[in-house]
């Protein structure tokens, strides 16, 4: 390129100069930047294992965006850091670093890498940080990619799904998303009983059973509030049973633990009471040709 394009030019005959007359101060300023790094490392570590300890579990949501801002701070200060370091060892081999500092030379350097996709993944990052639509460990979906985020940064975000795949995605590609943990969540339980029980009884023995459970300690420090039926009423006439909702405002991510547990309470209770909780089922005849 010309001078007139503001390109970063350089001899290489001069860097190898440079580089036999300033290979010290290249060694110093490769080992400060990664001393730099190891300790900002090192506080990141001491922060999340402080939050970890010092932030109550009832206050989840609080520490979800101290960790996932405490990590993207971190990595912020990091990436400025090394690119800090190559431009003094940029300086050091004779190579020109006015047109990479101004905001001209850093477009053109990012116009010529091809790199419209990496701005559009850092934008796109700072909404999604700043808007909070999620925070590390938070349970999101995107597309068709559901589970924890592991890993969030300004350039990308990490889901590990149920079945311990982990997925890199993009952040300009996340444009819709479901976050299933977000400052409160629902446990939602679909129970079905044979056509020829009484409905007021079951939904009379639902009601004993919910509140019976929502009193327990275990569980009614993550109920936000009493789970119920839905309606008070029937949900739906299926094929082959009536069916009742329960719904359960409880805290973040706590709706699975809830619904797994108070499914086996309803079944252990449905079985004492001899309730029948129907399924589908097919009759087989099988046919003799032989007529015996």
């Amino acid at each position: 390129m010309s001078k007139e394009s503001n390109a970063v030019a350089f001899d290489s005959r001069i860097i190898i100069e440079n580089l036999k007359s300033n290979w010290l101060n290249i060694l110093i300023v490769i080992a400060a930047v990664i001393i730099i790094v190891l300790i900002i490392k090192l506080v990141s570590r001491k922060i999340k294992k402080t939050l970890d300890t010092k932030i109550s579990p009832e206050k989840a949501e609080i520490k979800k965006r101290s960790y996932t801002f405490s990590t993207v701070t971190s990595n912020i200060i990091i990436g400025l850091t090394v690119f800090a370091g190559l431009l003094i060892i940029a300086d050091q081999f004779g190579i020109s670093i006015a047109p990479i500092i101004t905001g001209a030379g850093i477009v053109s350097v990012i116009v010529g890498l091809g790199a419209q996709s990496l701005v559009k993944d850092l934008i796109n990052g700072s909404f999604i940080l700043f808007e909070q639509w999620y925070q590390i460990n938070d349970v999101i979906e995107v597309g068709n990619v559901s589970g924890i985020v592991e890993k969030f940064s300004l350039r990308t975000t990490a889901i590990r799904s149920i079945d311990g795949v982990i997925h890199y995605i993009p952040n300009s590609e996340i444009k819709i998303l479901s976050n299933k943990t977000q400052e409160w969540s629902r446990a939602v339980i679909s129970i079905g009983v044979s056509y020829k029980e009484n409905t007021d009884r079951i939904i009379s023995e639902l009601k004993t059973i919910l509140n019976d459970f929502s009193e327990e300690k275990e569980y009614k420090k993550l109920i936000i509030k009493k789970p119920e039926i839905l309606g008070e009423g029937i949900d739906e006439l299926g094929e082959y049973a009536v069916k009742f909702k329960i719904i359960c405002k409880v805290k973040s991510s706590s709706q699975w633990l809830i619904e797994r547990r108070l499914r086996k309470r309803i079944k252990d209770r449905f079985d004492e009471l001899g309730i029948e909780i129907p399924f589908p089922c097919n009759n087989v005849y099988i046919k003799n040709h032989r007529g015996v």
